[in-house]
Order: C-alpha cells, then structure tokens, then sequence
C-alpha cells in the first residue's frame, strides 16, 4: 500500500479493527470510536519587553490523554481490560480510501493507531430494550504512534521522553542538554 502524496486525496475509513497487543481482535468494538485528543501544555510567556503575554506550547509536554474503547455492551471479556495494574496495548488498524487526483484511480491507504495505557474505570452504558449499551473502558494513555501508510505520523511515549512527528525526534536536543 502506497502512502499519501500530493495528487491523493483522502476520502473515507473504508473499514476497522481493534486488536489487542497479542494481535486479538477486539469483537463486540462499537462500529464508531472516537480516537484520543492530543493537547500539548502550554505555558504563558510575559515579562520586560513584552507587551503582555502569550501562550507557547511546551515541546515534548502532553496534558493528560483519555482513550475510550467502546463497545455495543457489557460482556465477560471486557473484565480483563479493568486491571488498572496491566499494561494495555490497544491496535487499531484501517483502510483510508482515497482517490488519486491525477488519475482519478482509487487506492487503499494502511492506518495505524496504537496505543498503551491503563484502564482508569469502566462505563457500563445504557439498559434499552433492543439497543446497544454502549459500553466504555477509559485508558490513560502514556504511549501513541499513530502511522499512515507504513510511515510515521506522531508518536509520544510519555514515560521514555520520545515524541516524533512525521518520523523527526523533537526531544533529541533536550536529550543531550539534559
């Protein structure tokens, strides 16, 4: 599967699925799912030769990130997910449509989106006859990398100081100084 140039232009999520980290897949996964929010703290920069103050991002620094994995219900495989003491990686790959522009051709581009964290509860969902729960498992992240076509597109891996963006280290500097 080719990566994304400038004549692709991405459409839809063709399709899909959730593994664990022994490369299970998750059955009973909702057919949406919401990925993560990524915030960088920021810190407020003022003082003499300033004319007031701004907000910079602090380079390698993430606020807390919450990743929900849903289900359509509350089911025994789930319980092994609530140990807040195990580590849990979380695979999440797909297929992103997409049409060459030039060419007007369709192509399938890989996406990747793993995770490892640990659960921090559990939220069972709803009780309605014939529908789905909608059952959450809350994990704090502390690793992402997320991948488009076989290339590296973010990774964060908050308890080794590692944080990449399209492939480029931006902590290498802090490394050495530090």
């Amino acid at each position: 599967m080719a990566g994304y140039d400038k004549f692709t232009l991405p459409e839809v999520i063709n399709q899909f699925n959730v593994y664990d980290g022994d490369g299970n897949r998750h059955i009973g996964i909702t057919g949406e799912m919401s990925l993560a929010e990524i915030k960088n703290i920021m810190a407020s920069v003022s003082g003499s030769g300033i004319s007031g103050s701004y907000n910079v991002p602090v380079v390698g620094h993430f606020e807390s990130i919450t990743q929900e994995i849903p289900f359509r219900t509350l089911y025994v495989n789930i319980a092994e997910l609530l140990n807040p003491m195990k580590l849990q990686t979380f695979n999440i790959r797909g297929a992103i449509q997409a049409t060459n522009i030039s060419t007007g051709a369709a192509k399938i581009v890989g996406f990747r989106y793993l995770l490892k964290g640990r659960s921090s509860g559990l939220n069972p969902g709803n009780l309605n006859n014939g529908e789905v729960m909608g059952t959450k498992v809350p994990i704090e992240v502390t690793y992402v990398l997320i991948e488009i076509g076989g290339k590296p597109f973010f990774e964060l891996d908050k308890v080794n100081g590692v944080y990449r963006v399209d492939g480029k280290d931006l902590l290498a500097e802090v490394r050495r100084l530090c």
